[in-house]
Order: C-alpha cells, then sequence, then structure tokens
C-alpha cells in the first residue's frame, strides 16, 4: 500500500510557522519564494513632500525599487523508523505523532535561524545591558554578564521611537534567563505593570511591556553575539565561545520578513531489516530584515561583567 507523502507534508507546511511561536510576527513573504530563492522587490525613496510649492509644474522624479533577494535555508531531519504502515496511513492521530518530533525540531532550528537573520548588526541598533553582575548562561560562555533591566528596554525603546517605528505591535524575543534578570531584580514592577492590565498570554506570548510583545527562548536556542566593540552576531551553528554574550532581539513586524519553501517528505518503504518504513522531512524556510538598512530592529546585547 502506498504511502502518501502528500499527506505528510500537507502536516508539516501547517505546523512549520504555528501561531504560538514568534516567527509568524514578520511580513510573510512566501509568494515571493521562486525556486528556493525569494525576489521581493524593495521600495525605493519616498517622495519629497514640499509646503507651499511656488515651482509648478514639479519636475517628477521616478521611483527605484531593488529587488531584496536570498536565498532559503534547508533544513532536514533525521530518518524516523515506523511499523504498521496500515495505521500510519489511516489514522491521523498516530500519523501525527510520528510527526510531532520532526515538527518540533525543524521548527526549533528554523526559528534559530530566523532570529539569526534578523537580528540587528549597525553599531546604533545595538545596545548593552547595565545591570548587576550574574553568571553568564550561553552554553560554553564563562565570567560574568551584566543583567538586563528595566532601564535597558526603556532606552531601546526611544531608540525604536527614533526610528519613527509604529508603537502598535512591537515585539521582544527574551532568553528566558533576561527574563528571570527582571523578576530577580525589579519583579516588583513587573507585578505593577500587571495590575495595570499590561500583562498578557497568549500564542506563546507570555506578557507585554513597554508595548512590546514578550515572547522567551531557552539558553541552547538564544541569540548570541560576540564581544567585540561592536559586537558581531553569531551563527546558531557556531563552535562555543567562552566570551559569546546572549541578547534580546526587539522588532516591529513590518520590518522583518519570513518565507517558505519547498516542504517535502521522503518515505522509503518495507524495509525488511525494519519491518516497516523510513521517513523523513526537507523544508525550505528563511527570512531577512525588511529594509536594507536594518531599521526597526534592535538588539539589546549582554555586557561582560
Amino acid at each position: 500500500m502506498a504511502i502518501l507523502t502528500e499527506v505528510w507534508a500537507k502536516d508539516i507546511a501547517e505546523n512549520i510557522f504555528p501561531d504560538n511561536s514568534f516567527m509568524v510576527e514578520s511580513m510573510d513573504s512566501s509568494m515571493w519564494v521562486d525556486n528556493d530563492k525569494v525576489h521581493r522587490p524593495q521600495a525605493g525613496a519616498p517622495p519629497v513632500v514640499e509646503r507651499n510649492r511656488t515651482v509648478v509644474p514639479a519636475t517628477a522624479v521616478k521611483r527605484t525599487d531593488s529587488d531584496n533577494a536570498y536565498e532559503l535555508d534547508e533544513f532536514t531531519s533525521t530518518p524516523s523508523f515506523i511499523q504498521d504502515i496500515e495505521e500510519i496511513e489511516t489514522s491521523y492521530n498516530k500519523r501525527a505523532s510520528v510527526l510531532t518530533n520532526h515538527i518540533r525540531e525543524i521548527n526549533k532550528v528554523a526559528a534559530n535561524w530566523l532570529a539569526y537573520r534578523w537580528g540587528a548588526t549597525s553599531a546604533s541598533a545595538i545596545l548593552r545591558t547595565n545591570g548587576d553582575a550574574r553568571p553568564a548562561n550561553v552554553v560554553g560562555a564563562t565570567g560574568n554578564r551584566k543583567m538586563l533591566t528595566i532601564e535597558d528596554i526603556i532606552k531601546a525603546k526611544a531608540v525604536m521611537d527614533d526610528m519613527e517605528i509604529v508603537a502598535e505591535g512591537r515585539c521582544m524575543l527574551l532568553p528566558a534567563h533576561m527574563y528571570n534578570d527582571l523578576l530577580q531584580k525589579q519583579w516588583q514592577d513587573l507585578v505593577s505593570l500587571d495590575k495595570t492590565g499590561k500583562a498578557r498570554i497568549a500564542k506563546g506570548q507570555i506578557m507585554e511591556l513597554f508595548g512590546f510583545k514578550i515572547y522567551l527562548r531557552g539558553k541552547k536556542n538564544i541569540l548570541q553575539y560576540s564581544n567585540a566593540a561592536t559586537p558581531v552576531l553569531r551563527a546558531p551553528d557556531a563552535a562555543a565561545l567562552g566570551t559569546a554574550n546572549a541578547a534580546a532581539l526587539l522588532w516591529h513586524p513590518d520590518f522583518v520578513e519570513r518565507a517558505l519553501g519547498t516542504v517535502k517528505v521522503y518515505a522509503d518503504e518495507d524495509k525488511p531489516e525494519y519491518y516497516g518504513s523510513l521517513f523523513s522531512a526537507m523544508v525550505r524556510g528563511g527570512g531577512q530584515k525588511y529594509y536594507t538598512d536594518g531599521r526597526g530592529v534592535i538588539s539589546i546585547v549582554e555586557s561582560a561583567a
């Protein structure tokens, strides 16, 4: 009996960017995918507005758009061995159960790389923490780091305000230990904000602070930077580094994008040595900052203490 791998692919595609993930807080550019590469046009400079214009007719200026293209990443899962093929084919619950680990792991790795693609790179958009010292939490990092404080978040808010980014819908991805920094040193302020109705729990979001929806990531899956004068983004698969620093990511969904490309399920049926079949999945996806100048995105990087 042939396995309907198209059904499995549909299950995966519908769950790659689940509603409870920070990844959906972005512009969806999947419609621009062409052969697993995104070709998304970026608007040119806005028109000049002049008060009480004296020269009429005005000289017309053609807007020059550009192609903001990038390659999608390929994510593949290690094959799973499954017996009782007929039951897998006819029972959605069992099929979904088998796919859960594949989807969860693909999601986790894709999210790590998406946060990396979104991370701030210009010095003006990178701030440093200024709290008390506590041990580093990045895997492989040594020494102490300065805690995140509410004042650090207020500074980041001010930078985003100066970028003239609309206040509604802003988001923040915090390493869990940075959120714990706030709870440990400034929990009374957070409780006060909660009482004023600023806290929310919905779609993976734990609360709202100064207009930012807050999402959390564990220590193995957090955004990292070097400890250079202008911190440099570290790839999710980079080797452990003793001086690495965790970072909070702040953005507005209109200034970052995601794209989902090819989703494919592989099936090697009726393997005699397994008394069953092997299955794996491949997904192409990615994203980037929406504008080449990186506006709308800020990173708060730990400082060494």
